[in-house]
């Protein structure tokens, strides 16, 4: 089972998804096994420090393995890997759905997750 959060607007599959790490309104978990989604309100957004590391420590201690987004600050990087999250940079817009159909078509060319790109 991998656990993945995605960086979204809203709290579905179908919402746009956001390219903006740590100022996203919404983290979206996604269960690649089950299909299984569940919509965390970004609370950090309104705060001026430590957002990215805010949000790091809300996936670690969530138990997830990798992170979809577009855009993600200097110091995010290496917190994430320090946590042993996988980080993958979508570069495209589209629908959160969109964006997990196709880092999952490149893990499934990889053979793992581990194996994405770091930023």
């Amino acid at each position: 089972m991998m656990k993945i959060c995605i960086t979204a607007r809203g709290k579905t599959l179908d919402s746009a998804f956001e390219r903006h790490f740590a100022r996203a309104p919404f983290f979206i978990f996604y269960d690649s096994d089950t299909g299984e989604t569940e919509a965390i309100r970004n609370g950090f957004v309104i705060s001026n420090t430590r957002i990215g590391q805010n949000a790091v420590r809300l996936l670690k201690n969530n138990g997830l393995d990798a992170v979809i987004t577009g855009d993600i600050g200097e110091n995010a990087p290496a917190l994430l890997t320090g946590t042993n999250i996988a980080l993958h940079q979508f570069s495209d817009t589209g629908t959160v759905r969109q964006a997990i159909d196709e880092i999952l078509r490149n893990c499934a060319e990889n053979e793992s997750w581990k194996t994405l790109p770091q930023a």
